[in-house]
């Protein structure tokens, strides 16, 4: 039997098919649309629209109907107010029994009424008499990371308290205790602001279409100390300039802007390490080519952590085997 996996964010959405009893992924639709599709348009039609194409995409070319699924997991932004069906958040501390506990089954004509397990996302438990301006930093929210975080844990079988740094449209740090309970997390708009200022900038003349397309740790370290020395603003237009004046060609550029950003990123994680207290390690989750610019820059900084820099092959099945052990846990309870 075949389950599906939806896992939908800011701007993307990727439909899994996956062999229930062995975790294979089958096959993998992507589909060009996230809940930044529905904050524009005002409403989820199109959200809605599109995985219903990709879902019905999967199954034609894997000629299945859908009495053939037992069941699809979905996760992600998917269960926010802009998502499909929204399921409050979480509360930290979290385990993976609290998801469980919290998630939620229905049918819907859009998913070709197979049962669909809808799974929250989490945020920071934060002292309710505290004044929200003043300790803003200590909110925080995620929708899909979690999942992913849990899949990493499985594989990876790490022990004692870390943290997670999941890269993406945003680059989530999750911090792990050592009875692999979610304790908080703390996002940034990192790939956002990428994305922004390389398409809605005059920096979009400076750097190609893919960004980076092979990692240069000089232009990575020579973008991290610029960021660190002169601002993030005006690294930016470092780009502009290197462009006018230097030889560097555009993935060159691209690894100096790319530094610059991970490096107001890094600084995030450097103050909350600092709250934490000790860790044992640090995992680096997320596609490449970030994955791999966090995990160099991490260990140029040249401090003591554990750094483990998660295979391709584990970011890719961390979505299928942190949603499958949830939705095994919630069958289970609810039969």
């Amino acid at each position: 039997m075949n389950v599906i996996l939806i896992d939908s964010g800011t701007t993307n959405s990727r439909i899994r098919l996956i062999v229930k009893k062995t975790g294979e992924i089958k096959d993998l639709q992507k589909v060009s649309i996230g809940v930044r599709n529905t904050a524009i348009e005002g409403n989820n039609e199109n959200l809605k629209k599109q995985l219903n194409e990709g879902i019905k995409q999967l199954l034609e070319r894997n000629q299945l109907s859908p009495s053939e699924i037992k069941y699809i997991v979905a996760s992600g932004m998917i269960t926010s107010n802009l998502g499909i069906y929204e399921i409050p958040h979480v509360t930290t501390p979290a385990s993976i029994n609290d998801f469980v506990e919290h998630s939620r089954i229905i049918k819907l004509e859009e998913f070709f009424n197979i049962p669909c397990i809808f799974i929250p996302g989490m945020k920071n438990h934060v002292n309710e008499n505290l004044d929200t301006v003043d300790f803003i930093n200590q909110f925080d929210v995620m929708r899909g990371e979690e999942v992913e975080a849990f899949g990493l844990l499985k594989q990876l079988n790490v022990k004692g308290k870390g943290i997670m740094v999941l890269p993406g449209s945003h680059t989530k740090y999750v911090v792990v205790d050592e009875n692999q309970t979610l304790t908080s997390c703390l996002s940034t708009l990192g790939g956002e602001t990428l994305l922004a200022m390389q398409k809605e900038t005059i920096l979009s003349d400076s750097l190609d279409q893919q960004l980076i397309e092979d990692i240069n740790e000089e232009m990575l370290e020579k973008g991290y100390a610029a960021a660190k020395q002169y601002g993030l603003t005006r690294s930016f237009y470092h780009i502009r300039l290197l462009q006018l004046f230097s030889k560097l060609d555009a993935n060159q550029r691209a690894n100096y802007f790319v530094g610059a950003v991970i490096y107001d990123d890094i600084q995030t994680l450097l103050h909350s390490i600092a709250d934490i207290g000790e860790m044992e390690w640090i995992v680096v989750g997320g596609a490449d080519p970030l994955k791999k610019v966090f995990t160099h820059l991490l260990k140029h900084l040249k401090n003591d952590w554990r750094i483990i820099e998660a295979n391709n092959q584990q970011v890719e099945h961390s979505l299928v085997f942190g949603a499958q052990e949830v939705a095994n846990k919630y069958l289970s309870k609810t039969n």
